[in-house]
């Protein structure tokens, strides 16, 4: 049974004659919402990015896609969509919090150069990726040459 409290009091909750405290959500965080706060940037000239830190809030709700974790990350840093990147997304089970690592780059080419094909798959919509992946094998079935013929 859980104790009615005020916003920014802890709540217990007993479980099996065992207290149990759930620490309150963070500042401004709100339930049914996908809200993002950047722990750290760092600022990497060689590969022309920044490389971002952040923690999603998606409490009551499932982990997001990364097409909108793309979009949330863009908004929150004042950059645009396009070059944004989700490289990994750590979920912890059952609480609605995800750690997330982003590289947000300065320009197209660069990202384009830089990013591994399947982090560029990964953060796009599922049937262009679909797509490029058919396109892919296609000219890799299209490069492999028949066994040649033991004429002996």
């Amino acid at each position: 049974m859980m104790s009615e409290g005020q916003g920014g009091e802890e709540k217990q909750k007993q479980q099996g004659g065992v207290n149990i405290v759930l620490s309150p959500l963070p500042e401004g965080v709100e339930p049914g919402k996908v809200q993002v706060k950047v722990i750290e940037q760092f600022n990497n000239p060689l590969l022309q990015r920044k490389e971002v830190k952040a923690m999603v809030y998606h409490v009551g709700l499932p982990t997001p896609q990364r097409l909108q974790l793309r979009e949330e990350l863009a908004k929150a840093l004042g950059s645009s969509p396009e070059l944004t990147y989700v490289a990994h997304v750590y979920t912890q089970y059952g609480i609605g919090v995800s750690r997330v690592e982003a590289h947000v780059y300065f320009d197209k080419n660069t990202a384009e150069l830089v990013e591994p094909l399947y982090v560029k798959l990964r953060n796009m919509p599922k049937d262009q990726a679909k797509k490029i992946m058919d396109e892919i094998r296609s000219k890799r079935k299209a490069a492999k040459k028949p066994a040649a013929k033991g004429g002996g």
